[in-house]
């Protein structure tokens, strides 16, 4: 009797009729799931598993920001999110001061002698070392990105000599490899710098053929160092604040790419053109301020912030630009991501 009970409460659901069931579960008891049964936590940790998931999140976007900016431990997630208007907030522990690098829901934070990758959704926290290649705090730039042929994370960091010295960390292996001469945002597959000089130009790495190559056609010639290069739906773009008269206007333009190699050929386009008079700006005479976008919503309003801690939604059907927190420090966009981590951690 008891045995026919057993069989009887026994249900079978084939592995995907399951991967589709956990496809639409929220975060929470996805990680609880995984101690169920191997079964379960084999299916929840399967590339494949975690490729659809995190495309499906990509229309689920929240936003990032440093949470107790003063913070000296190892960065951490705050366990509960909170909403600012409508945008949903997710807090990071960390040192704001600190430089930090996002890719598909993964924080990179650097430390004087050491990286730290974090994976907020699940986590996560991987420390590396700098790689053996000199160069001071003071005279390098960092790259962070995923190789979107192999689905490896990288590291990149652009050191300034006499000429330029690429290293890259492969936080799969853990392993430095070096890059000379000419040799940051990432976009699909490739790391960006805006290259502020006597003329303007983007630097390209791309990570799987960890090769360099350079965008000389910008949108306009008065790119300057309060311009942001961001990724902005999958679109490399450059935000700038232009005087048309007497009226602060922010520009945002998005980057085209058509052909591949050789043949690629690259073109902007002018995706937002955004009023701040009476809005934003105070006064531009004493302080220098610029703007960085962080996404888009379906409806196409733009949310940004300003190097004041200001956190803003522009409403583009009713041309409307709302303050949503005063005092915040935004990251960047955040998406949820069940990529592991798979090395150790280093001490």
């Amino acid at each position: 009797m008891e045995e026919e009970r057993k069989n009887t409460n026994s249900i079978y659901i084939v592995p995907e009729l399951l991967e589709e069931i956990f496809l639409g579960l929220p975060l929470k008891s996805i990680l609880r799931f995984k101690t169920v049964s191997k079964q379960w936590r084999s299916i929840l940790e399967s590339k494949l598993f975690v490729e659809r998931r995190r495309t499906l999140q990509k229309n689920r976007r929240k936003i990032l920001a440093a949470y107790n900016c003063n913070y000296c431990r190892r960065p951490s997630i705050h366990p509960e999110s909170r909403f600012e208007g409508d945008e949903e907030i997710v807090y990071l522990h960390c040192d704001a001061a600190q430089p930090s690098m996002t890719c598909d829901g993964l924080v990179c934070i650097t430390e004087p002698s050491w990286f730290n990758v974090l994976n907020p959704s699940t986590g996560q926290l991987r420390r590396f070392p700098l790689n053996r290649f000199s160069g001071t705090q003071g005279n390098w730039l960092l790259g962070f990105g995923r190789d979107k042929v192999t689905g490896m994370y990288k590291i990149v960091r652009l050191c300034f000599r006499d000429f330029y010295e690429f290293g890259i960390l492969d936080i799969e292996t853990g392993e430095w490899s070096k890059l000379r001469t000419p040799p940051s945002v990432y976009v699909n597959g490739s790391i960006y710098w805006l290259q502020i000089s006597a003329s303007y130009i983007i630097l390209a790495l791309d990570l799987h053929k960890e090769s360099y190559y350079g965008i000389h056609h910008l949108p306009a010639t008065w790119v300057t160092q309060e311009t942001q290069l961001v990724n902005l739906e999958d679109r490399l773009a450059i935000a700038m604040t232009t005087k048309v008269g007497p009226e602060w206007i922010l520009e945002i333009w998005s980057m085209d790419i058509e052909g591949k190699g050789w043949s690629k050929r690259y073109s902007w386009s002018k995706t937002y053109s955004i009023s701040l008079a009476h809005r934003v700006v105070v006064s531009w005479l004493w302080q220098r301020r610029w703007f960085t976008p962080v996404s888009v919503s379906k409806q196409g309003n733009l949310v940004f912030y300003d190097n004041h801690k200001r956190l803003f939604k522009y409403y583009s059907g009713r041309d409307e630009i709302r303050c949503l927190s005063s005092n915040i420090c935004v990251i960047s966009s955040y998406l949820e991501n069940l990529a592991p981590l798979p090395l150790k951690p280093s001490h």
